[in-house]
């Protein structure tokens, strides 16, 4: 499969030139907000992978997650309940307060800092846009490897509703809807809803239940939009959604060499799953997952004569429970739950020039305020829960301000220029230790504070009207933190990384391509570590590694005929660890007697030196191919479409001893819409082929839980439009 994609893309190089030829003629616009301001996508010097509602359907989209597999170089993996997007290499391992991931998540311009509800449904989206490439001028902290933008359908004075139901394998169902109307000449609002249930696909084999994996979530948004003036408007926004979903904490035993990597695996009378649609555990073990979010979003813009002034402010409290058995066995091991409550406010001002000038510059200030906690209660082999001892949180300020100007030094030379300057805090950071009668008491620490100058420098030159040439330098950062979960008082540096990236972008009426080539030097990352203090080895987080990560990209859009159209794109990606001395290992016994002794996977302090291997959830090759094919049927529309995903081996951690080899999907889809366009009904098969693939590898202390994706779905759906 690799070979033949590889040979695909060179063909596809080739005919490029054949194919731009023929595809001159007016441009159909695509317009970006990569760098904060409203741009045609192929005058952004930013590899940009820009997804339209359209797209999103045909690829039967319903988390952000699954944006994955239409977005070459992006994995969107899970850890129990926290999700970690890795973009060309650039993800983390950790699961720490005031951690956030590396790529950050803006919704209608408003950062998401949780990364327990960064997986969220995906309700009237307009279209995503997926950055590449640290982003740490425009957006700042937490976007060494890149970001995804959100943006939702805005209210409208002309009325217009829309609802679906779909039902499908596993007795999985879903509404959703969207309506919007005119309160007024100045006032309009809009409503979106989405419900979804289903048994999920996995079955318990100790007591035969099918519907382990049972899931129910919601989300309502609604939307207040006021011209308040010609000049003035503000767009007030309320979201609520609550999820109750195990899946991410349902494993099974991940098999290595034939051997089920489970502490309790060679147990007397142990039952251990190992197939990709089963798992195993006792009736008084529940696995479950819940969450609620709330935000409060107002966006008010100023339209000057000069200039745009827009302000979005943000808040939102979400608050999640998890609980899981580590064992992954019928025995009970550790049970383990998470009680995670998690409050933020953001606000920024954005200015942006006015079109027209040969200086194009945007001026921003961001205040952003995070109080992050998890309460962690223990329980051995089936005893009551402990909370004593495994609590800790943090406050995370930030401050940041930013400027970044573009000046059109010819016709066709443009120059690119930014700075940001922030200043971080984690404040009040805490574990909690055990008090009287049971209680805790909450154990401070100093306050970590931190400055940090994040540019960027861009040439791009104008080959015509429609093509264009770039080279870019960025920089970005992910924030300093404090390791409160491991009770320390060291101070984890800021990972940095420093990025240089070269490319092309074309686009025409029928045919769009882009290719650009990048070289990162990504320092101070911060990785879980063994070191050994007297004769106790333990875990650590420290800035213990350096990586060296470069690769190519392209993309190509080609209307190949009225109704067919081909979007196709392919990354390879080299990251390796440059230097990380001291990453933990997790041995393994294939004898019987191994599987009782306590301490086998990782808690005796087995470390590697894993300089020069493949970085983790890092695959060489990624390549997504669509299709979507509309004719005349019956005086209505009919729709084919197909997505083609397909990634190269990945590794789970970072030694590389648990993988995945690389797979392929396929997803299918055909919808007819009845001549009015106000009916349209669809079928629709996700993974078609059926290939069971690993997610995620569970590395623990009582063995490795194995996390699947889903096997083949199938189902049907109906829009009406109103």
């Amino acid at each position: 499969m690799s070979l033949l994609a590889s040979a695909a893309a060179v063909s596809l190089l080739v005919a490029l030139p054949a194919i731009a030829e023929a595809a001159e003629g007016d441009v159909e616009t695509i317009i970006v907000t990569a760098q904060r301001r409203a741009e045609r996508l192929q005058d952004v010097p930013i590899t940009v992978t820009n997804i339209s509602n359209e797209q999103l359907t045909s690829a039967g989209t319903q988390n952000l997650s699954d944006i994955a597999k239409l977005t070459p170089a992006l994995r969107f993996d899970n850890l129990g309940v926290w999700a970690q997007p890795t973009i060309r290499g650039v993800g983390t391992e950790l699961v720490q307060v005031g951690g956030a991931s590396n790529v950050g998540i803006y919704v209608d311009g408003f950062y998401e800092p949780n990364p327990a509800e960064y997986d969220f449904q995906l309700i009237n989206t307009e279209g995503i846009e997926v950055l590449k490439g640290p982003q740490g001028t425009l957006f700042g902290r937490n976007t060494t490897g890149g970001a995804i933008l959100v943006t939702t359908t805005a209210p409208s004075k002309d009325t217009h509703a829309v609802a679906e139901a779909s039902y499908g394998s596993y007795n999985a169902l879903k509404f959703e809807g969207y309506g919007t109307t005119g309160l007024s000449d100045k006032v309009a609002m809009d409503v979106g809803v989405i419900y979804s249930r289903g048994d999920g696909y996995l079955k318990n084999i100790v007591d035969n239940s099918d519907t382990v994996g049972a899931y129910k979530k919601w989300s309502v948004r609604t939307g207040l939009k006021a011209d308040l003036t010609d000049r003035f408007s503000v767009l007030l926004r309320y979201q609520h959604s609550s999820n109750n979903d195990p899946m991410g904490n349902l494993a099974n035993a991940y098999v290595q060499n034939g051997q089920p990597l489970l502490y309790t695996a060679n147990f007397p009378g142990v039952i251990v799953a190992t197939k990709p649609s089963e798992v195993a555990f006792g009736p008084n073990d529940p696995q479950s997952f819940k969450a609620h979010s709330n935000a409060a979003q107002l966006t008010a813009t100023a339209d000057f004569d000069f200039a745009t002034l827009t302000s979005y402010t943000q808040y939102r409290k979400d608050f999640s429970v998890a609980f899981q058995d580590l064992g992954h066995s019928s025995i009970p091991t550790v049970y383990l739950e998470e009680i995670i409550p998690n409050r933020t406010f953001t606000q920024e001002f954005l200015l942006t020039s006015k079109p027209g000038s040969r200086l194009q510059w945007t001026a921003g200030a961001f205040y952003f305020n995070n109080y992050d906690e998890i309460n962690v209660g223990f329980g051995l082999f089936g005893a009551p829960l402990d909370f004593t001892n495994g609590g800790n949180g943090v406050t995370v300020k930030s401050y940041a301000g930013f400027y970044d100007a573009t000046y059109q030094v010819t016709d066709q030379l443009f120059v690119t220029a930014g700075l940001r300057v922030s200043h971080d805090e984690d404040d009040k950071p805490f574990w909690n230790i055990p008090g009287p009668n049971g209680t805790q008491v909450r154990n401070y620490i100093p306050a970590l504070k931190t400055n940090k100058v994040t540019p960027r420098v861009v040439l791009r030159y104008a080959v015509d009207s429609n093509s264009s040439v770039y080279a870019s330098f960025t920089q970005g950062y992910k924030a300093p933190i404090y390791n409160v979960g491991g009770h320390s008082t060291v101070p984890i540096k800021a990972e940095n990384i420093s990025a240089y990236e070269v490319g092309y972008k074309q686009a025409s009426q029928r045919f769009s391509f882009d290719l650009a080539a990048y070289y990162y030097d990504y320092k101070n990352l911060q990785l879980a570590s063994y070191v050994t203090v007297g004769n106790t080895a333990f875990s650590v987080i420290t800035n213990a590694g350096t990586s060296q990560i470069y690769g190519a990209e392209g993309h190509l859009n080609y209307e190949i005929l009225d109704g067919f159209d081909v979007d196709a794109g392919a990354a390879y990606t080299h990251a390796r660890y440059k230097h990380y001395v001291g990453s933990p290992t997790y041995p393994q016994c294939l004898v019987a007697a191994c599987g009782a002794s306590f301490g086998l996977f990782g808690v005796g302090g087995t470390s590697q030196d894993s300089s020069g291997l493949p970085m983790l959830r890092s695959p060489d090759f990624t390549a997504t191919l669509g299709i979507r094919y509309t004719t005349e049927l019956a005086g209505g529309k009919l729709a084919l479409s197909s997505n083609l995903y397909y990634t190269s081996k990945i590794y789970f951690d970072s030694s590389d001893e648990t993988s995945q080899t690389g797979y392929a999907t396929l997803g299918l889809r055909g919808e007819w819409t009845n001549p009015s366009d106000r009916y349209t009904v669809a079928v629709y098969g996700n993974n078609v082929t059926g290939k069971r693939y690993l997610t995620q590898a569970l590395l623990q202390t009582f063995g490795i839980g194995a996390v699947w994706g889903p096997p083949a779905t199938f189902g049907g759906s109906v829009r009406v439009k109103f």
